[in-house]
Order: C-alpha cells, then sequence, then structure tokens
C-alpha cells in the first residue's frame, strides 16, 4: 500500500469523522458525549459539520489525511493545534443544538473544559509556543500499515521547525508511536465528573495519558 499524505479539505469532513468515530467506539465518555449519537447517521452529520465549522474557523488549526492512493480511500486524519506566539481563547460554552437537555451540553462542556487544563498551561508555560496533536484516527480496517507514522511526522517537523515543544493526550493504543517520535509520559490522568453526573459504574470516567515531547533546537532554513 502506498499512502499520500495530504491537507483535509472541506468535502473530507464527513470521512473523518467517521473515522473518529469508528476508531473511538464507546470506549471514551468524552467522545460519547461532546459527539452524541456519533454512530449514528445524525450523530456523524452533526460531527462531520462541527469539524468543518473548526477547519474554516481556526488559523491555529490542521487537518491532515492519509489517503491510499490505490483506492483514493482516506484511511487516517490527524487534528494538528500549531501555536505561534499566541495563546487562544479559552472555550468555555459548547455552541449549537447536538444535545437532547441542557444538562447534556453541561456535562459535554465539563469534558472538553477539563480534558483541555494539561494542554491550556502549556500553551501559557509556553508563552503562546506549542505543537498539540488534537486527535489521530487509523480506520480499525487499516492500522499498523504506516497512515499513523505518516501522520505524526507533518507535526513533528512543525514543532522543529519552530522548536517548540508537543504535546499529546494519548490513548493507551497510541503510546507507542507517540514514543517512537520522542515523546515520553508525563502523567496518567482520571477525570472524574463532579457528583451529579458521576455513576456508580465508572462509566464516565475519563482516562488518558499526558505526554510531551522537549523543544528541539530552531531549525533555520539554509
Amino acid at each position: 500500500m502506498t499512502l499520500l499524505l495530504g491537507h483535509c479539505n472541506d468535502e473530507d469532513m464527513s470521512r473523518a469523522f467517521e473515522i473518529i468515530s469508528t476508531a473511538f467506539g464507546h470506549e471514551h465518555p468524552y467522545i460519547e458525549f461532546v459527539y452524541p449519537l456519533h454512530d449514528t447517521p445524525t450523530g456523524r452529520a452533526n460531527g462531520a459539520e462541527r469539524l468543518l465549522a473548526t477547519r474554516r474557523a481556526d488559523p491555529h488549526t490542521t487537518f491532515l489525511k492519509a489517503t491510499d492512493t490505490g483506492t483514493g480511500k482516506i484511511i487516517g486524519v490527524a487534528k494538528w493545534n500549531v501555536y505561534n506566539g499566541v495563546i487562544p481563547e479559552e472555550v468555555r460554552k459548547l455552541d449549537g443544538d447536538y444535545w437532547s437537555t441542557e444538562d447534556e451540553r453541561e456535562l459535554a462542556e465539563w469534558y472538553v473544559n477539563d480534558y483541555l487544563q494539561l494542554r491550556r498551561k502549556a500553551i501559557t508555560d509556553g508563552g503562546g509556543n506549542l505543537v498539540s496533536l488534537d486527535l489521530m484516527c487509523i480506520d480499525p480496517d487499516h492500522q499498523r500499515q504506516g497512515a499513523g507514522t505518516l501522520l505524526m511526522q507533518w507535526g513533528i517537523e512543525m514543532a522543529d521547525k519552530l522548536g517548540t515543544k508537543a504535546v499529546v493526550e494519548s490513548t493507551t493504543y497510541g503510546t507507542r508511536l507517540y514514543e517512537n517520535f520522542g515523546f515520553s509520559l508525563e502523567q496518567h490522568v482520571t477525570m472524574e465528573p463532579p457528583a451529579k453526573w458521576a455513576l456508580e459504574d465508572g462509566s464516565r470516567t475519563q482516562k488518558f495519558l499526558w505526554m510531551t515531547r522537549p523543544a528541539k533546537t530552531k531549525t533555520v532554513a539554509a
């Protein structure tokens, strides 16, 4: 299989969200509540709409795709956030009518804000300089075929070009790939929702691994 790295266009957002939904499944409450009903036609259309809105509005975000040149099919996507001397505004509220109740929206907002705490601190500590892998997902039918490596290279090269630290909130599945690119585990994070939303079975507890890669010497063009 030959893969081609490229920037996503507007028409790619539906396929991008399909891969995100399929890759995460129902293992991560963050995805479940931030993107409700994400495995349904309506939920996927809404998810694609929100990715598209981000692509158009956020100058710090780059969506990438890994495409199988033999079939023309996108098999992996990544969303990199590159902050070069800028501290973005915090997103306290989520827009749209994607949630059935206001309580569900408030729970989704709690997930987003709690999840991003370490990243926001890293941006601030770095004076607005950071490269963050916001997400990377590979179609489960095409994993371990090189798409992850291809999508990682873009962000790592960008971090080294800028001489900037890189970070990622990793699942357990992604740690080896990230370690291969110089990331190290800094913290096991467990997000326990407030009592009014918590369930005894722990199904609303979100876990991730906070991994960082130190800044390298800034690349200077010849």
